[in-house]
């Protein structure tokens, strides 16, 4: 029978939530022709279907082009050439947290209430974790000496020859005990792994949300090695021959429009503006679909529209 082992909680440490850009160089005459565009890499782990990414897309292309009356996108699936846009929706740790929370009917705003609110869930799920785990590892630390015994017990007799009838019933009764004390640990285990695992999403958010709100808070962290990503829901990158937009994270169509329709315009040259409520502010914190005055006066500088 396996021996269990110390149960450990994974560490997240993280950053700024928002978006960025890198490496970006921007074409001689921006806006003249439209930038061709094409879907990369697609991960299903994001439970929606390419259609309605596409169909996000080419509504983020007209959050730009509706106000400038300019054609500045181009969707091309079958264009392979280097110099088309890859657009990629990309799963990992920042999804994840945003999933599990939503899982768990845990609704997040960018509001010091919902702030407050996960922040007194993170602190009642580590301090009833802390328990569990001490528990836990009491529990571990027992099993683990009724385990040794039964086995050097099974190891005399067997030096024996074998055990006497009743000998071997208390031994049979105790690897019965022994077997039925792991199938609960194990349960306590996958308890506690569904608990470190709400923990460690509950930490991104409210790493994100501390970020966003501009509050002047520690960074929330558990207890092993660090992950030392910064939070970027997406990010656009261009080495002058390849261009890519890679998506990480959004909690909902709206959240999807606004990361896409603001890595759209690092792709036609723009950067980023100080208005919070922009579609270039470097948090994605507003709530609306349209361009501000900001935007639109970044875009007529670089398209050079009157």
């Amino acid at each position: 029978m396996k021996s269990f082992l110390k149960f450990l909680i994974p560490v997240i440490v993280f950053g700024a939530i928002g978006y960025h850009f890198r490496a970006v160089i921007f074409p001689l005459v921006p806006c003249e022709e439209p930038i061709p565009y094409k879907l990369g890499t697609f991960d299903s782990k994001f439970d929606i279907s390419q259609k309605y990414f596409l169909d996000a897309l080419s509504e983020a292309e007209v959050i730009w082009e509706k106000p400038s009356g300019l054609d500045l996108f181009a969707h091309m699936p079958s264009d392979n050439s280097s110099n088309v846009l890859r657009v990629n929706l990309v799963y990992d740790f920042r999804q994840e947290a945003t999933s599990k929370l939503k899982g768990l009917g845990i609704v997040v705003d960018n509001t010091r209430a919902s702030y407050d609110s996960l922040k007194a869930k993170f602190e009642a799920l580590k301090t009833e974790y802390e328990k569990d785990k001490s528990t836990f590892n009491s529990k571990v630390k027992f099993f683990n000496a009724e385990q040794e015994k039964y086995q050097e017990e099974v190891a005399y007799w067997n030096n024996k020859g074998g055990a006497p009838q009743n000998e071997y019933n208390k031994l049979e009764a105790t690897r019965k005990e022994l077997q039925n004390e792991s199938k609960q640990l194990q349960g306590m285990e996958s308890n506690l792994n569904e608990q470190a695992s709400q923990i460690n999403a509950l930490v991104v958010v409210l790493n994100r949300l501390a970020t966003a709100l501009n509050l002047t808070v520690e960074k929330y962290n558990t207890v092993n090695v660090a992950r030392g990503e910064s939070f970027e829901e997406g990010v656009y990158s261009s080495d002058g021959a390849n261009k890519e937009i890679d998506i990480y994270e959004f909690s909902n169509r709206q959240k999807l429009l606004r990361v896409l329709a603001h890595e759209l315009g690092h792709a036609l040259g723009l950067e980023h503006v100080s208005d919070t409520k922009a579609i270039m502010y470097e948090l994605n914190q507003g709530n609306t679909m349209a361009p501000t005055v900001s935007d639109l006066e970044a875009l007529k500088a670089k398209c050079g529209v009157k």
